[in-house]
């Protein structure tokens, strides 16, 4: 059998190849892709022209970013709200189209590329009216608001060969590909658990947003905007902080727990949903109403390992993905990569030792010394930490790809088939919860199973 797992200090060799040199605690800056936001300007036939569905908070984000790409150019907004109409113009910097209807940024032929930062309930019609209407489209996550969702929008992006990104930016980011590479390479041997975990301790990091103070059954669509769910009075609240409700969103899982799930998934090769889930949590401090969970901690199984997540909106803690293996441990926390190996041997004598009469235990020590002390000699734990540039932003990262992409032809890094995998364990991550029982992924019905 060919041993695939880096020694050490073929380990730290490459590191030194790669930075100049190292050292145990090494810091070493990784480098962006060429070109990292400051692409040459494209030629005018190269322009990629840009309509946006949603303007809210997550979306007037995505089009401040989007217009600073080179060849990019926003043509057209969408929003049921007519407040976020003077948003876009106010971003865009000029008198673009705007509509409630989205149907007219699909019939634009003007239009090659849509940005679609909808609720998780409009997900899914939207993206498969831009598949069917010939568009390219980056959609925000969670992919799907149901588990059937995801297979009727894949459908669609292959049958009209359109490319689909989904906007977790974890599967773009440089410190997850070094992450990827390590771990691919054997640096810290057999992964054999993944813990991730995020954390929030405010009522704005538990998406108690303000309504807008204007907001009106004249400016807003409001039957538009609950769509398929359940009719009920013109809500303010409920506009502003969907994401608190099962009818519209997918809670902490789909909001946070993606995220987790889509860098574990890149690193580690995942391409199927988890075989089983099993959640707990509850909600503990936000009681205004809502209907998902404030705390939600699950347990996965995945082929080759579990996945431990924990999820908080009642503590703040630093964002962490954690890669056990039998070489050492892996961790992102706070945007950075830190890797401590590990030999996986003993040290000493040992404890059990100590329960020999004192001849024995002598003689045993002796010999254990004779066969190991020069082993001991020549390993150590060493250290290493890899860092972005600083101002390095892995969401320009992923949008760029979508953009290149658009132009090429060429895949996406996290595209409907991806997507699909993480939202189906988000939903598997809620539905455990909310059933109180484990539930399993049966990928021949495509069916979540209790």
């Amino acid at each position: 059998m060919i041993n695939h797992r880096l020694s050490r200090r073929d380990f730290m060799q490459r590191t030194a190849a790669a930075a100049g040199t190292a050292a145990a605690g090494k810091i070493i800056v990784l480098d962006p892709e060429p070109g990292y936001g400051v692409a040459p300007a494209a030629p005018p036939s190269d322009t990629l022209r840009l309509g946006i569905i949603g303007i809210g908070m997550q979306g007037n984000g995505l089009l401040r970013g989007a217009i600073t790409h080179p060849g990019v150019e926003c043509v057209a907004a969408c929003d049921l709200y007519d407040g976020r109409h003077d948003l876009a113009r106010e971003i865009v910097g000029k008198d673009i189209p705007v509509t409630r209807r989205y149907q007219d940024l699909l019939d634009n032929k003007e239009i090659d590329v849509i940005i679609n930062a909808t609720p998780d309930h409009w997900h899914r019609r939207i993206v498969v009216d831009c598949c069917n209407s010939g568009k390219d489209v980056y959609s925000e996550k969670p992919m799907t608001h149901g588990v059937s969702e995801g297979f009727e929008m894949i459908e669609a992006a292959q049958k009209n060969s359109r490319i689909v990104q989904i906007g977790s930016q974890r599967a773009s980011s440089i410190v997850f590909a070094k992450a990827k590479e390590l771990i691919d390479n054997g640096a810290i041997g057999e992964i054999h658990t993944v813990e991730g975990m995020m954390g929030r301790n405010s009522p704005d990091g538990a998406w108690q947003y303000p309504p807008p103070p204007d907001l009106s059954p004249d400016n807003l669509d409001w039957d538009t905007w609950l769509g398929t769910t359940p009719k009920i009075p013109f809500n303010p609240i409920r506009f502003a902080r969907w994401r608190c409700w099962q009818a519209y969103g997918s809670g902490v899982a789909g909001d946070l727990m993606v995220h987790l799930l889509t860098g574990i998934h890149y690193v580690c090769g995942i391409t199927q949903p988890p075989e089983r889930a099993l959640s707990t949590g509850g909600i503990f401090r936000f009681h205004d109403g809502r209907d998902v969970p404030d705390v939600h901690h699950v347990l996965y199984d995945y082929e080759k390992f579990p996945v431990i997540i924990k999820l908080n909106l009642t503590c703040e803690y630093r964002e962490s993905t954690k890669f056990y293996g039998t070489g050492g441990l892996l961790e992102i926390t706070g945007g950075e990569l830190t890797m401590t190996t590990q030999d996986g041997t003993d040290h000493g004598t040992g404890g059990y030792a100590t329960s020999f009469p004192r001849a024995l235990r002598e003689e045993y020590a002796r010999k254990w010394h004779l066969e190991n002390d020069d082993r001991l000699s020549k390993i150590g734990t060493e250290s290493v930490t890899f860092r972005p540039p600083t101002g390095y932003d892995d969401g320009w990262s992923h949008m760029q790809n979508f953009l290149d992409a658009a132009r090429s032809r060429k895949p996406v890094i996290e595209d409907a088939v991806f997507g699909n995998n993480t939202a189906i364990a988000c939903h598997m991550a809620n539905a455990s919860y909310f059933r109180k029982s484990i539930v399993r992924w049966d990928g021949t019905a495509r069916e979540m199973r209790v």
